[in-house]
């Protein structure tokens, strides 16, 4: 399994009822392609509000796995027509959480690719409001010696 390192840019829109929030990082990452699946791991950046926290992203066929581990920890399940429930973990407790997944459209290749998530999601059995996830990654360039 080769790892390719690449740049990552992160794109988000979450409406929720008190407006709406457009929030973009960006951050260095690896690839990788197993077996019928393509692997995505980065750490999240300062600004994203999860502190040191490691983030995989698991794209099979139809669906996504995003698996954080770290201060923030979690396993959110994207797939289209099926809603997943599993435990979001902060330093401050832990919470069941929801995702009901609207549309998932992921174009990889080895030199990088986009991924989309359009997603729902319930804290607590709160509404949180609606995502608009966007990922889009690159091979970094190689830098030759001389």
């Amino acid at each position: 399994m080769k790892k390719n390192s690449v740049t990552i840019t992160i794109r988000s829109l979450q409406a929720m009822e008190t407006g709406e929030e457009t929030m973009t990082q960006r951050g260095e990452g690896f690839l990788c392609r197993e077996e019928e699946c393509w692997l995505l791991s980065y750490w999240e950046g300062k600004d994203s509000g999860l502190g040191r926290t490691h983030t995989t992203l698991r794209l099979e066929e139809g669906r996504a796995a995003l698996t954080r581990t770290g201060e923030v920890s979690s396993h959110m399940v994207f797939q289209p027509g099926e809603p997943h429930t599993s435990l979001y973990e902060t330093p401050y407790g832990r919470l069941p959480m929801t995702v009901r997944t609207l549309s998932l459209n992921a174009e990889l290749t080895e030199a990088g690719g986009t991924v989309s998530i359009h997603y729902q999601i319930q804290l607590g059995g709160a509404a949180a409001g609606e995502t608009r996830l966007r990922l889009t990654i690159r091979a970094k360039e190689k830098k030759y010696d001389r």
